[in-house]
């Protein structure tokens, strides 16, 4: 939930769904689109990404890089750990 809004918004459901396959998962999203949006990255490149959690390195998806103004796309997954290590999933949770 957005403090300064004090509502739900789209992309608080979007990170709360991407959390639930793993944490990992949603760090992978925005490590690209942060990327994308300081220019390090050009758009519509097919880029691999990995995260994980202070646990270790455990999440690697293939994506077709965009800014964060557009809908991303994830191309293929290739690790993701095999039980979510998020205990209580809870949409007015604050990142």
């Amino acid at each position: 939930m957005r403090l300064h809004l004090h509502k739900i918004t789209f992309l608080d459901v979007m990170a709360k769904t991407l959390e639930l396959i793993s944490t990992g998962t949603l760090m992978c999203m925005e490590i690209v689109l942060m990327a994308v949006d300081a220019g390090l990255i050009p758009e519509e490149k097919v880029v691999l990404a990995c995260a994980g959690t202070e646990i270790g390195l455990d999440t690697a998806w293939i994506l077709r890089s965009c800014a964060s103004s557009n809908v991303f796309r994830f191309v293929e997954l290739l690790a993701k750990p095999g039980i979510s290590r998020v205990s209580n999933v809870n949409i007015t949770y604050l990142r």
